[in-house]
């Protein structure tokens, strides 16, 4: 699964998108088809076989090719984020990751697992990992280094196979069986990933409580994430994910709280940065078994430069109970208040499922029910693949 951490440039249009994904669908078939037919016509041993037409289908599906490195040594590519710039190239013994910055001066750094390779010179947007070992698969991340206004730039997480030759292989043989192999992995998941996500879609956002915050009134916004309801996006609020292995029965939550920004209103300048605290966001396994998970979940996150009214503050909230199978799903209880814009979706070997979207109705809906009813989450339900 392509992990979303936050802030980049805004968001290209659905249209836009649209556009670029297909185009990499295509480039992706292109050379598949190339490379079918040269591996068709060779008959040396170690030479790529030709892919049967379910091969094809799992690796465009992925968004996984084979390409050449600029050296021209075959390579395993990875464009499932070519959309949003992102791209992995693995050749054997070597990964490449190409991105697209934020700025044009902006440094990143750049971590394997846990341990932190190097930070790119201002305006790099490329990285070679020489020290890949051959048969090995990684997660990279992509960090921007934050100064200021922190609120247009992202973190990009990557899961990279580096592709291994065997003896009596060709690179290109070996390029080819780490593609079909991993391809044919995600497809038959042992993992499936619930998330539920918020964030506030325009760009700015005034805040209609005087009093409530120490920055309120004409003189103020605060930062949006200036997005739609996308599940690419790493622009949001809040965001818990709850990660299901079927084998082991075990679920993995993560949570995550956004730095909220507050801005001048006359000129956009960035006045203040704060990120609320995160405890009041929960991922639980309630129960689980074969092929069924039961999970709560809890999305709870205040202005950090709130105090709220007459002891109330204002904070995006709500809970759910989901019950998940490995083909179905259903929330059995749960709401939330009706502020920010909230998506709910299913990640399921490759493969992406919408659960549940909802426009925000006021901001006044973030003190509580007072303001605003809670909208019900009980009884959706549905199938995934």
């Amino acid at each position: 699964m392509q992990s979303r951490i936050s802030t980049s440039p805004a968001p290209s249009s659905p249209a836009a998108s649209v556009k670029a994904s297909l185009a990499a669908v295509a480039l992706v078939a292109s050379t598949l088809a190339g490379l079918t037919t040269s591996a068709a016509a060779a008959d040396a041993p170690g030479n790529p076989a030709p892919l049967s037409t379910q091969q094809r289908s799992d690796l465009v599906e992925q968004h996984l090719s084979i390409g050449r490195t600029s050296g021209g040594q075959a390579a395993l590519v990875n464009s499932a984020l070519a959309d949003r710039g992102v791209t992995s190239t693995a050749a054997p013994g070597a990964v490449t990751l190409s991105w697209k910055p934020y700025t044009a001066d902006a440094r990143y750094t750049i971590v394997r697992g846990e341990t932190p390779l190097t930070t790119t010179k201002p305006g790099q947007a490329t990285f070679k990992d020489t020290n890949a070992t051959a048969g090995a698969s990684y997660q990279y991340r992509i960090i921007p280094e934050l100064k200021g206004d922190t609120s247009t730039a992202r973190t990009w997480g990557l899961t990279v196979a580096v592709p291994e030759v065997i003896r009596g292989e060709t690179e290109a043989a070996a390029v080819q069986r780490t593609a079909t192999t991993q391809a044919a992995a995600a497809k038959a998941a042992a993992t499936t990933t619930l998330t539920w996500t918020t964030f506030i879609p325009q760009k700015y956002i005034n805040q209609p409580i005087p009093k409530a915050c120490k920055y309120w009134g004409s003189k103020y916004v605060y930062g949006g994430d200036n997005r739609g309801f996308d599940w690419k996006s790493s622009r949001y609020r809040t965001s818990a994910s709850a990660v299901i292995n079927w084998k082991s029965h075990k679920v993995s939550g993560y949570t995550s709280v956004k730095a909220t920004h507050v801005y001048k209103k006359s000129n956009k300048r960035l006045v203040a940065k704060k990120t609320a605290n995160a405890k009041g966001m929960k991922v639980k396994k309630l129960g689980a078994g074969s092929g069924y998970a039961d999970i709560r979940m809890v999305t709870h996150s205040t202005n950090p430069f709130c105090g709220g009214v007459a002891k109330v503050k204002g904070a995006i909230d709500g809970a759910l109970t989901f019950h998940i199978t490995r083909g179905g799903w259903e929330i059995r209880s749960g709401n939330h208040r009706q502020m920010p814009n909230h998506e709910i979706y299913i990640y399921n070997g490759g493969r992406v499922t919408w659960v549940y979207k909802s426009k925000y109705a006021s901001p006044l809906c973030l003190v509580g029910s007072a303001m605003c009813d809670l909208k019900n989450l009980t009884g959706y339900y549905g199938k995934y693949k």
